[in-house]
């Protein structure tokens, strides 16, 4: 059989550098939809971080409060440390408190060993200790708990510094408070879902109190740090 005759008059001509298929017609519309998605993105980042960065930090807070409480309690409790072992009481003739002298080794080996166990603790922080439940960026209290929780964790930390603090409150009527306030300061750079931020944790803890009877002394002893 004969095929049927080619018809070259019915083609039509192709153009130098045409391809075929549909062309570049879907490229349009794609880069819209990534440029809509990053916009979307850009501003959900920009709403949420504020609050991320907030509920963040004060995790930290917490966090590091009870870590710095624990240091102190645990490292008096262990080594069975009292008033007496880092203030030195001092009276006249008439049984009245004259001096109050302060137990510097101690107190600094005291702050030595609690600022040890903080930054140590501190680092071995991990994202599920402080991490924020996604629910917690709604505002909604019946949902801060719900949902995954977004990573955060302690990039860096430095060593925290310390001071003790005399501080005298009147307990009634001739009777004095006295404590050995311990004042420590931790900073650190916490590594969030979208970048970091630095921080600051500052606590007072009591590390040791009596009550004092009669008039507060004029002369005492500064403690080691204090201002």
């Amino acid at each position: 059989m004969r095929g049927r005759p080619i018809r070259p008059w019915l083609r039509l001509p192709r153009r130098r550098g045409q391809r075929p298929g549909r062309g570049g017609g879907m490229l349009l519309p794609l880069v819209v939809g990534v440029g809509l998605a990053l916009a979307v993105i850009w501003g959900l980042d920009a709403a949420l971080r504020p609050t991320l960065t907030a509920l963040a930090q004060a995790k930290v807070e917490n966090t590091v409060t009870r870590i710095v409480n624990d240091a102190v309690s645990g490292t008096l409790a262990s080594e069975a440390i009292a008033y007496s072992d880092l203030v030195t009481l001092e009276k006249d003739a008439a049984g009245q408190v004259s001096l109050l002298a302060a137990n510097t080794a101690q107190l600094n080996a005291l702050r030595t060993e609690i600022l040890d166990q903080v930054l140590t603790q501190v680092e071995q922080l991990d994202s599920q200790e402080l991490g924020v439940p996604l629910g917690g960026l709604t505002g909604f209290a019946a949902a801060s708990a719900l949902g995954p929780v977004l990573p955060v964790r302690v990039l860096t930390a430095a060593v925290p510094a310390a001071d003790f603090e005399n501080v005298f409150t009147s307990a009634g009527i001739n009777q004095t408070l006295h404590q050995v306030m311990l004042h420590i300061r931790v900073e650190c750079t916490l590594l969030i879902p979208g970048g970091t931020v630095d921080t600051a944790v500052e606590t007072r803890v009591c590390a040791a109190e009596t009550l004092l009877v009669g008039q507060v002394p004029d002369a005492y002893l500064e403690l080691p740090g204090s201002p």
